[in-house]
């Protein structure tokens, strides 16, 4: 919807008033400011503001947290509550837990290995847009065979030459499938383990 403000009170104005009303308040603007017109927006009707993104973009996550709690509570909104969430450790909350209300925790609950990864809106309707940390717009991913270096570049332009060895990288996304159909033959098992096996040599890992 463009920004937190409108965002959440579309939200008040809709679904039932016993859902809490908590805000995601740093997606296109600054923590502080956000909190602020948010709260100013909602009044007694806003329960919280959550801080996610934080760490793609500047300083202590917890010296931002006390920052908004400060301007929160000097303009009258001390029952607003901080929810913080975005690579939350078990080492982290103690440093957290005197400003923080609640915490939102995914990846490090489990005791398995992860990738972390995202799924990002890049562009609505044709208009670049992206949350702040991200690049907006649609994208091409080309990488160089030799150096295994990977390149992003708005999309359908050209690529620049690997910055490590000089030479022209190739197309990472290319169609495997068009109206149910393969649009070229499936490469053998054989084929497949070698190149996965030349890429660990160029990593020097080593394989299991």
């Amino acid at each position: 919807m463009g920004d937190s403000v409108r965002a959440t009170t579309a939200f008040n104005e809709i679904i039932d008033a016993r859902v809490p009303r908590v805000a995601l308040v740093d997606t296109f603007g600054d923590e502080k400011f956000e909190s602020m017109a948010v709260a100013e927006a909602l009044g007694k009707d806003l329960y919280g503001v959550r801080l996610d993104t934080t760490s793609s973009r500047r300083g202590d996550f917890a010296r931002i947290l006390e920052e908004v709690r400060w301007e929160l509570d000097l303009r009258g909104h001390g029952h607003v509550r901080l929810f913080a969430s975005g690579g939350i450790t078990e080492r982290n909350i103690a440093a957290l837990n005197p400003v923080v209300d609640a915490y939102g925790i995914g990846t490090s609950i489990t005791a398995a290995p992860t990738v972390d990864y995202a799924l990002d809106i890049v562009e609505v309707q044709g208009k670049p847009v992206a949350k702040r940390g991200k690049r907006s717009g649609a994208k091409d991913f080309y990488r160089c065979a030799d150096c295994l270096e990977d390149i992003i570049v708005p999309l359908d332009a050209q690529p620049p030459p690997c910055r490590l060895c000089g030479r022209k990288a190739h197309p990472l996304l290319v169609t495997a499938m068009e109206n149910g159909r393969r649009t070229s033959p499936p490469e053998a098992p054989a084929v497949i383990r070698e190149k996965v096996l030349r890429s660990l040599e160029r990593l020097d890992v080593e394989p299991i």
